[in-house]
């Protein structure tokens, strides 16, 4: 399967740089130490699913986790390795996760679950979820919404990042819920620029539909909490899922 993420994988990081972005880093984090605390996870084993480039698996080996990496692009995980030989890093698709662990805690960040656009995929990732969580162990994951993905297809944008820059433009199927975002980057190598281009799909889901399928994974769903709002309507949620 190709991955769509060689072309940005060395620019992620300077995506994710503007303060805005940073936030969402200390809010999952803040959010899911709380809730230990609450529910009294005793072990201290974290499986962060789609780690990306590691940044949101790195703050738990800061707390003295035990951290595991798992991610589909060989090109992210080139990144993170850079920063940590800590972490245990698995290249694998979520749906097929088999890793040896067994977790107290795992995360799936950054709406990484949009982007999962058939509802069997995703349901194959929460029964492996509730596999490798241990008894009140505990799964966090954050989505964008669909009316955050209908609102992204009406604007396009032009943005520098560091010295590169990239143009955006976004498409929305309003019978499937998929939208496809269209990236066209130049990047800065030396004097000159580097054109690649990115396409990513991303679909949304109900919270009823998730609540259903955590369940048949043999997980509840405790919490959910709006992340950020656009015209008073949410456009990002947290969730917190429990093995029980």
């Amino acid at each position: 399967m190709t991955d769509p993420y060689v072309p940005l994988a060395e620019m992620y990081d300077a995506m994710t740089e503007a303060p805005a972005l940073q936030a969402f880093y200390y809010e999952w984090v803040d959010a899911l130490a709380a809730a230990v605390e609450r529910y009294r996870v005793r072990g201290r084993v974290l499986v962060d699913l789609a780690c990306g480039t590691g940044n949101t698996a790195l703050p738990w080996v800061e707390r003295g986790w035990t951290v595991v990496g798992v991610d589909r692009s060989e090109a992210m995980l080139r990144e993170a390795r850079k920063k940590s030989n800590q972490v245990r890093w698995y290249r694998q698709e979520l749906a097929a996760l088999d890793i040896e662990e067994r977790a107290d805690a795992v995360t799936c960040q950054f709406d990484a679950l949009n982007h999962v656009l058939d509802s069997r995929d995703l349901q194959k990732i929460f029964a492996n979820v509730g596999r490798t969580l241990n008894d009140g162990g505990l799964f966090q994951f954050d989505l964008n919404t669909d009316y955050f993905l209908r609102w992204l297809a009406t604007s396009e944008k032009l943005f520098p990042v560091r010295d590169s820059y990239c143009m955006s433009y976004n498409e929305y199927d309003r019978r499937r819920h998929v939208a496809t975002f269209h990236q066209l980057w130049f990047v800065k190598k030396g004097r000159l620029f580097e054109r690649r281009e990115v396409t990513v799909h991303t679909r949304a889901f109900e919270t009823a539909d998730l609540r259903r399928m955590l369940r048949k994974a043999g997980l509840q769903l405790v919490s959910t909490r709006v992340q950020r709002r656009l015209k008073g309507k949410p456009i990002r949620r947290l969730y917190l899922a429990r093995k029980v």
